[in-house]
């Protein structure tokens, strides 16, 4: 292909990715309110004590102190919503563009790649999420009795997703380290020579992504981490015997 014609095929796929945006925004806005009700299952799962009960007949809301606040609010659950949906295809258009450049060994193992790292991801997330709870507690509970939070809607939104990005991202470890390990970059020498290093990272790691004091909550965010540490080690001492032998 040209110059041109490349140019052209990018022009396709990032009209379709445009147009799945758009249909993954008016499902968003759609299904917004169920949406929300889960985001914020994790504040409502807390003690009356502890959050601010603004109704005796519905004590689970949040504040909104903008006028605008609710607009950017709906549209950021719709986002959400959108990348969750839409997320794949947009993947897999970027994945149509580059294979006529890949070799066949690289596409053999780039399917597999996105795949699991979706997975990976989604894990992330999820586990984040089901996490938040304790975190919660913890930050809402950080000043003594005397003190109740009154936490903003688009405040406490962010604050999810900011660990539920940050968790996702974290949980793409294992697959960056069997990339490099495949690509013999990394050895099981490498690996258990540093694994103290890597052990004291994913400890690092944990605190930045979960902002709490407790050690509770960086021990048990920290755990799958480590655990990814040593199965790469596994998979690491598994391709050099595959090698050896051949």
């Amino acid at each position: 292909m040209t110059l041109f014609e490349h140019l052209a095929e990018l022009r396709i796929r990032l009209v379709r990715c445009l147009a799945a945006i758009v249909v993954g925004l008016a499902v968003g806005f759609a299904v917004y309110q169920p949406v929300l009700d889960f985001l914020i299952q994790p504040y409502c799962e807390l003690p009356e004590e502890i959050r601010f009960t603004a109704r005796i007949d519905n004590g689970c809301q949040l504040i909104m102190v903008d006028v605008l606040g609710q607009f950017f609010l709906v549209l950021k659950v719709a986002a959400v919503v959108a990348v969750i949906l839409v997320g794949p295809y947009v993947v897999f258009q970027f994945w149509r563009f580059v294979t006529p450049g890949l070799r066949p060994v690289e596409r053999r193992y780039a399917i597999p790649f996105l795949v699991i790292s979706h997975l990976l991801f989604a894990g992330g997330a999820a586990f984040s999420y089901y996490l938040l709870p304790i975190a919660l507690r913890v930050l809402l509970q950080f000043a003594g009795d005397s003190v109740v939070s009154l936490l903003g809607a688009n405040e406490y939104l962010g604050f999810l997703l900011q660990m539920m990005i940050g968790a996702g991202v974290a949980f793409e470890f294992p697959l960056v380290l069997i990339s490099l390990i495949l690509m013999g970059v990394v050895g099981t020498a490498g690996l258990k020579k540093h694994r103290r290093l890597a052990l004291f990272l994913c400890f690092v790691a944990s605190a930045i992504i979960t902002p709490t004091t407790d050690p509770m909550t960086m021990v048990i965010f920290a755990g799958p981490l480590i655990a990814f540490y040593e199965l790469s080690y596994g998979v690491a001492w598994w391709v050099e015997r595959r090698r050896r032998k051949l």
